[in-house]
């Protein structure tokens, strides 16, 4: 195994003390300079319940609290990515440009109801106040970016695997994943609600689990990071076919399964899962509408059978995402499945 050199685990960065006038200036700039979209991460969430959260904060630094460091990656172009302190650099914003009000002091109560704009001499403090900021340098392997993206992280609201895929590698397949996470049968997957980017990942599971596997090793996660990151910039030509792939897919899932597409109807309350989705969305990939036309039924029957049988049901038990398990899977629906279609 090819060792990685002390250069490709640590990280290349730099630290500075940026006033809030200027985060507020590199935000506001056109092109922006420091890029702080909310959907870049995970939506603003300090709103939730009014603006209590957010105004404690802007009092935390009226009192010079310390504040914990921000993390920027750096473009190739020189525009920085906020990898960790999107929330507090979005109350910063929200506040300079008076979108709320401060409530629930404690310290300054005389501030109280007041908007940015209303606060007198406090302006200049706030403007002046400074907050460390991390800059990871443009050099730095996409990976250790990604990494530490991670471990930022940790805290009270993780980011799921996909939020962080979804702030390391925009590009043409990051927006295609945006596209299709809204369909119907992706955005209502499973009847739960989502917040962590889970309709992407599903789309994203699609198009890397439709080869061989050759150089899938068990950790999905890392498998599909992988992906994400070689496909990041794919071309025009091959967005235009994955999403083609994609949509008749879904449809041919569809047109076959109907309400009960991706869940096993041998159970008492048959719920979608997410591994009868990887296998229907890889089988049904493979032919055309006309081929399954007037076989659904027949398919149908087959699945459930498919359910049913112990040497199934064995793969859906321990490491439900290993080479082998999928592998398997796959083996026995393709052996039912061939007869009735071609």
């Amino acid at each position: 195994m090819t060792k990685s050199s002390p250069t490709e685990k640590t990280l290349n960065l730099y630290p500075i003390d940026y006033p809030f006038e200027t985060l507020s200036a590199r935000i506001s700039s056109n092109p922006t300079k420091l890029k702080l979209d909310p959907d870049f991460q995970r939506k603003y969430k300090w709103d939730r319940e009014g603006w209590e959260r957010a105004s404690r904060f802007i009092e935390s630094c009226l009192m010079r609290i310390p504040l914990p460091a921000c993390y920027f990656a750096e473009n190739l172009d020189g525009t920085h990515l906020v990898i960790d302190g999107v929330q507090r650099l979005t109350t910063i914003q929200k506040f300079f440009n008076d979108e709320f009000a401060l409530e629930g002091l404690t310290a300054f109560k005389e501030l109280e109801g007041k908007k940015f704009s209303q606060l007198g001499g406090h302006r200049a403090e706030l403007e002046a106040t400074t907050i460390r900021c991390i800059i990871l340098r443009k050099e730095n392997p996409e990976h250790l970016i990604q990494e530490i993206f991670s471990r930022l992280n940790q805290g009270a609201v993780r980011l799921s695997d996909q939020e962080i895929r979804h702030a390391i590698y925009p590009g043409p397949l990051n927006n295609l994943l945006l596209e299709l996470a809204i369909t119907p049968i992706i955005s209502d997957f499973g009847n739960t609600t989502k917040d962590s980017r889970e309709g992407e990942e599903l789309v994203l599971r699609f198009f890397a689990l439709r080869d061989d596997l050759a150089s899938y090793e068990g950790r999905l996660s890392k498998f599909l990071d992988s992906y994400m990151r070689e496909n990041s910039n794919a071309s025009e030509a091959k967005i235009a076919k994955l999403k083609s792939s994609f949509n008749c897919t879904i449809e041919i899932c569809q047109q076959v399964f109907g309400e009960t597409v991706f869940a096993d109807t041998t159970k008492n309350k048959p719920r979608q899962s997410i591994v009868h989705y990887d296998l229907l969305m890889n089988s049904l990939s493979k032919y055309k509408k006309t081929q399954i036309k007037g076989k659904e039924a027949k398919i149908q029957e087959a699945f459930r059978e498919l359910c049913k049988k112990p040497e199934f049901q064995k793969t859906l038990s321990g490491g439900i995402q290993n080479k082998i398990s999928i592998l398997k899977r796959r083996e026995l629906w393709e052996k039912i499945l061939k007869p009735i279609v071609v």
